[in-house]
């Protein structure tokens, strides 16, 4: 009998194994078996936590999937929900609409002001028990409330999630205006030796308003998709987001807050920054210079006295002046002794204010706490909690033009 079958299963032709291969693939990627209908799915793109008194609020911006011949609505479409944790408002989103979210998609997570008052981890807890959740997600805090700012229209992308994605481009991360940060690596700054962490901090700048006027209809989709009839007009405020400062934490509560010169520090002392501008006056003059070439560390030296070795060393590009210039000077683009002289005294002041900043917030930007526990378990036990008081920083700047 065995043998029979064998031969029957030999017998078969190839196309039919193809035919069923095809039809499991396509059932599969189509719609899961059948396990996600994608009309009653919520694919939540940004999610934005607030904390209230009797819990947390959740505004979740979610895809909105249309035919092809649909009319498109690019803002999205948002829900809310409230609960005492914010699994409870996940839950209020689905009993209310009959949308099941979906977090596998979703790129950013932002925290209001009041939410990091106290740890934040109760409710950055969901997002890192989810496994659906990828821990790539980035994370940002923001001025006011995550609900405000995700329901803000944006004056240069569809929706909010969409712009303040951009402005977290690994390009911007170059230039050292930023420093963006993901739920795994937060997650590991929070649970470890350190308890310290950062998150970018958000600021909805509004933009001008825009006036729709004409005679005939015209929609504005990418502002939430009103229109205005023949002689009529439309305005909507829209905005910008910068994130240019930097939110710091300890035991998952904000302490402090760096400007975008002490953020820019912070990027040099990582040795991240290969296109960023540094602007310098030299006898009067504006110069801008860009960034060719960074080196940055931060190390902690306990041999004698408890010290942070801070060093950065750059090579740079005359870039632009204020003033016209002799076609050598644009051909040539060095930067005189000078201005490398300027750079570095300029440098030293936004290290110093950096320095400052994390000595006073506790914060342990740069995880030197951990760094002792990893060399020495002992030391790390004598000198925990007095560590960023007891260090001294020595500062080591260094400018060079291109040779």
């Amino acid at each position: 009998m065995k043998k029979f079958y064998a031969d029957a299963i030999r017998r078969l032709p190839i196309r039919l194994y193809l035919l069923v291969a095809a039809v499991v693939c396509f059932a599969f990627f189509s719609n899961d078996f059948g396990l996600v209908d994608i009309q009653k799915t919520a694919l939540i793109l940004a999610a934005g936590v607030d904390r209230t008194q009797s819990g947390f609020t959740l505004t979740a911006q979610i895809a909105n999937p249309k035919g092809s011949g649909a009319q498109q609505d690019n803002s999205g479409l948002i829900l809310k929900g409230s609960g005492k944790t914010v699994s409870d408002c996940v839950a209020q989103i689905y009993a209310e609409t009959g949308w099941v979210p979906k977090l596998i998609y979703c790129d950013l997570v932002v925290l209001g002001r009041e939410t990091a008052q106290t740890d934040v981890f109760d409710c950055l807890d969901f997002f890192l028990r989810n496994e659906y959740m990828s821990d790539s997600c980035l994370l940002a805090l923001c001025e006011g409330s995550a609900e405000e700012l995700i329901l803000s229209s944006s004056a240069a992308d569809d929706t909010s999630a969409d712009a303040v994605s951009k402005i977290f481009s690994e390009a911007a991360e170059k230039s050292g205006k930023l420093s963006k940060t993901t739920l795994k690596e937060f997650s590991i700054g929070y649970y470890g030796a350190s308890q310290s962490g950062f998150m970018p901090f958000l600021r909805a700048v509004p933009a001008e308003e825009t006036q729709n006027s004409g005679g005939s209809s015209e929609s504005a989709g990418g502002s939430g998709g009103s229109s205005e009839s023949a002689g009529g007009a439309s305005r909507k405020e829209t905005f910008v987001y910068l994130a240019q400062e930097t939110a710091l934490f300890l035991r998952g509560v904000m302490v402090g807050l760096l400007s975008p010169e002490e953020t820019f520090a912070y990027r040099l002392l990582s040795g991240d920054v290969y296109s960023g501008m540094l602007s310098v006056a030299v006898d009067g003059e504006d110069l801008s210079l860009t960034v060719l070439k960074n080196d940055g560390d931060a190390s902690l030296d306990m041999k004698a006295a408890p010290k942070a070795k801070l060093s950065v060393q750059l090579t740079v590009r005359l870039y632009d002046r204020d003033k016209a210039s002799p076609i050598e000077d644009v051909a040539l683009s060095e930067t005189t002794d000078k201005a490398q002289k300027a750079a570095e005294e300029l440098l030293s002041s936004y290290v110093g204010s950096l320095w400052e900043k994390i000595r006073q917030s506790q914060c342990d930007l740069f995880l030197f706490r951990r760094s002792l526990y990893r060399s020495s378990p002992k030391k790390f036990r004598e000198w925990d909690s007095t560590l960023l008081n007891a260090l001294r920083p020595e500062t080591q700047i260094s400018v060079r033009g291109v040779e």
